[in-house]
C-alpha cells in the first residue's frame, strides 16, 4: 500500500492562499537573476497561466510575451515561505501514515500497509481523509497515487491533476503502465529515454518486456535492471528520510496587525502544538525564529541561537516573544505570524539541566 503525494502547482498555489484575489488569473513564480527586471526563468505557474504557454524552465522575458495583455501576477520565488507550508503538510502526513520518504518541498511517497490492514477500500478512505485533512489545515490540494509500489504510485498521482486521486490495483498494474510513453517512468531522464528509443522502446509496456542484456547495450547494467524492474511495477520499498532538519507553524492572524500581544495571543496554539511535536520526537533544539509575513507578502525573521539546546515550554513562549517584539518594531502590519526551530539533538544525548535553560 504505497502513495505518492504530489502538492499541486506547489509555489504558485501557496501564492494563491496567501492572496485569494490571484485564484481567477495567471500567477507565474519566477526566479529572478537580478541582471535586469525581466532575467530570470519561470519556477511555476498555475494552470491559469499553462493555459497560456507558460511553463517550468522558460525565460521569464517569454512568460510575459505570453501573457501580454493578461491580468497576470509575477512574483518572486519564496522559498522560506514554501517551505514552512511544505513542513507543515509533511507533519499532517507523517501523523497518518506509516512511512514518509520526503523526495521534494512538494513531494512524498508514503507507506500505509499496515494502518490500513492490507486493504485498499480502506487505504483509499484514509488518502480521501489524508487530502480533506491537508486542504481544511493549510487550503492546499494535493493529487495522490496509490498502488503495490513507489514506481506506480508515481505515475498514478500524475494521471489526474490538479486534486486528483487514483487508485491502481494489483491485477491492474499491466494495463495502467503498458501504454504510457517510457519517458513518464520515474527515473528516466530525456537521454536515457533517447537511449530507449534507439532500441525502439516507445513505451513502458516495450520496456517491460525488453531483454535485460538489450538495455545493458545502451545503459548500464544497474540502472538497466531498475529500469527494467519499474516498467513491471517493482520497485524498492518506501524508507524513511529521517528527521527533519527544522520543524515550524505558520497561522493567519484575525486580522492585519502589528500588536504584538494580538499576534502573540493568536501564535499561541501554534507554539503550543510545535512544543509537543518537539516533544513527542525526543528533541531539543538550538535555534528558534519568529516569522512574519507582512500585508505585502513579504518574510522577516527574528532567530535567536542558544548557548545550550532545550524543549521548554516556558521558555520557548518567552523568546518567542521577544523575538516577536523586536520584529513588529521593524514591520508594518503582519499578516501572518510563525515560529521555526531548527539544530536539533536527541534529548537523551543532553544534561536535565539544559531543559532549565533560557
Amino acid at each position: 500500500m504505497v502513495g505518492h503525494l504530489d502538492l499541486d502547482y506547489f509555489y504558485a498555489q501557496v501564492e494563491e492562499v496567501e492572496n485569494p484575489d490571484l485564484r481567477d488569473i495567471p500567477v507565474v513564480v519566477c526566479v529572478f537573476s537580478g541582471r535586469s527586471e525581466n532575467s530570470g526563468v519561470v519556477s511555476t505557474a498555475n494552470y491559469k497561466a499553462r493555459g497560456f504557454g507558460v511553463r517550468s524552465g522558460i525565460p521569464i522575458t517569454l512568460a510575459k510575451k505570453r501573457l501580454d495583455g493578461k491580468e497576470a501576477k509575477f512574483v518572486p520565488m519564496d522559498r522560506e515561505k514554501y517551505r514552512a507550508y511544505s513542513d507543515q503538510v509533511m507533519d499532517i502526513v507523517k501523523d497518518r501514515v506509516d512511512v514518509i520518504e520526503q523526495t521534494g518541498i512538494d513531494e512524498a511517497f508514503f507507506d500505509i500497509t499496515k494502518k490500513s490492514g492490507g486493504d485498499y477500500h480502506v487505504a483509499t478512505e484514509m488518502v480521501v481523509a489524508l487530502k480533506q485533512k491537508i486542504f481544511q489545515a493549510e487550503k492546499l490540494s494535493c493529487s495522490i497515487g496509490l498502488a503495490s509500489s513507489k514506481v506506480v504510485a508515481k505515475l498514478a498521482s500524475d494521471f489526474k491533476k490538479p486534486d486528483g486521486l487514483t487508485v491502481v490495483l494489483p491485477n491492474k498494474v499491466h494495463e495502467f503502465m503498458y501504454g504510457t510513453p517510457v519517458e513518464k517512468l520515474y527515473g528516466v531522464g530525456p537521454k536515457s529515454a533517447e537511449a530507449l528509443k534507439e532500441l525502439g522502446i516507445l513505451t513502458i509496456g516495450d520496456l517491460a518486456r525488453a531483454d535485460i542484456d538489450r538495455l545493458t547495450s545502451v545503459l548500464s547494467h544497474k540502472f538497466s535492471i531498475y529500469l527494467h524492474n519499474a516498467a513491471n511495477g517493482i520497485d524498492e520499498p518506501v524508507t524513511s528520510t529521517g528527521e527533519a532538519k527544522q520543524l515550524s507553524r505558520i497561522v493567519t492572524l484575525k486580522r492585519n496587525t502589528k500588536n504584538m500581544e494580538e499576534v502573540f495571543e493568536q501564535l499561541g496554539p501554534a507554539i503550543d502544538d510545535l512544543h509537543k511535536k518537539v516533544l513527542e520526537k525526543g528533541l531539543f533544539f538550538r535555534s528558534i525564529s519568529a516569522i512574519g509575513i507582512l500585508t505585502d507578502l513579504s518574510i522577516r525573521t527574528k532567530t535567536k541561537t542558544l548557548d545550550a539546546p532545550l524543549s521548554n515550554l516556558i521558555s520557548m513562549r518567552k523568546i518567542v516573544r521577544e523575538l516577536l517584539f523586536a520584529l513588529v518594531q521593524e514591520t508594518g502590519d503582519l499578516r501572518r505570524a510563525g515560529i521555526r526551530v531548527s539544530e536539533f539533538s536527541e534529548a537523551k544525548a543532553q544534561s536535565s539541566l539544559a531543559e532549565f535553560l533560557g
